[in-house]
């Protein structure tokens, strides 16, 4: 797919029409695209247009999301992704719930996602030598290494403090209260007895998907994937969790899946993966690109209370 990448504040991004509902592919426009850069009818009939195409390929290709290759790492990335969840930032994922490195075939993949930032893509695609080694690939999916998550800019201001970064997935990660001795190059005006330390910064961004049945969902790292399917790759590693279960499956499965398990569980044929490169189910749009803002402020009070 030829894309232009300009420099202005829009980002060209492909957007699914008619595999999901009309509403959700208007809103989308609405809510992220320049104000007044389409026409209401024109996208009502261009949705229609392509929900006839949609529904032949679901009669078409009916229990295609059921029959995905599931595959197991090479020998050679076995070490590298075992070495990954050996991260200490990776105990709570894994702990939680048993999951397992995999190779899982991309085009089958059950999405929720419906649209893909094509700037984003083209970013991921340069870092990436011509001929990706082992190494480099699990550096994309797991976010580390050379590939880790863009630098955090932070500014303080007004008694309070900003941090802004060009991923969405900045966060606050927690607040914990450790001993002064522990924050070391830093000494206090007086003598400290705790000190407040809150953690901003990313989750772990690893490619994951969940297994239901038959049925594989990606879950996390879709730009990730489609920039590996365009440098010609048809199985992708990820981590994967098995919520076949019922018992489980609410908690495991993402919260569009569980709002509509119908349409990705029991349809004969989701969207999937291989549907962001069908050009008569998608459309390229420019979306207004973004910085992720956290802002943070300090409420400090003193008061008196009667001793116990």
């Amino acid at each position: 797919m030829n894309t232009y990448i300009d420099e202005d504040s829009s980002n060209p991004t492909i957007v699914m029409k008619g595999l999901f509902p009309l509403p959700k592919f208007i809103r989308f426009i609405k809510e992220r695209c320049p104000p007044r850069s389409f026409d209401d009818p024109a996208l009502v009939a261009e949705w229609r247009e392509a929900r006839a195409v949609a529904l032949k390929v679901m009669d078409d290709e009916a229990g295609l999301a059921d029959s995905i290759g599931v595959r197991e790492l090479s020998e050679e990335m076995k070490p590298l992704a075992e070495q990954v969840l050996r991260q200490p930032s990776m105990h709570r994922m894994v702990s939680i719930v048993p999951r397992r490195w995999c190779m899982v075939e991309i085009d089958r993949l059950v999405v929720f996602q419906e649209s893909i930032d094509l700037r984003h893509v083209e970013q991921i695609k340069a870092s990436l030598p011509s001929d990706p080694s082992a190494q480099d690939v699990i550096d994309l999916v797991s976010c580390s290494g050379a590939r880790s998550h863009p630098a955090v800019r932070c500014t303080q201001s007004d008694g309070g403090y900003m941090f802004t970064s060009p991923s969405t997935d900045l966060r606050f990660l927690d607040v914990v209260t450790v001993e002064p001795d522990a924050i070391q190059n830093f000494n206090p005006i007086g003598s400290a007895s705790h000190a407040i330390v809150m953690y901003v910064g990313y989750s772990d961004n690893v490619i994951t998907a969940t297994r239901s049945g038959n049925r594989i969902i990606l879950t996390n790292g879709s730009h990730r994937v489609y920039a590996l399917r365009e440098l010609g790759f048809r199985y992708v590693p990820c981590l994967l969790i098995d919520a076949s279960d019922a018992d489980v499956s609410d908690f495991l499965l993402p919260a569009a899946v569980k709002q509509d398990r119908q349409f990705y569980l029991d349809a004969p044929r989701p969207p999937l993966f291989k549907d962001y490169a069908d050009r008569r189910l998608t459309r390229i749009v420019p979306v207004v690109r973004k910085t992720s803002v956290l802002k943070a402020k300090l409420d400090l009070q003193k008061s008196s209370v009667p001793a116990l």
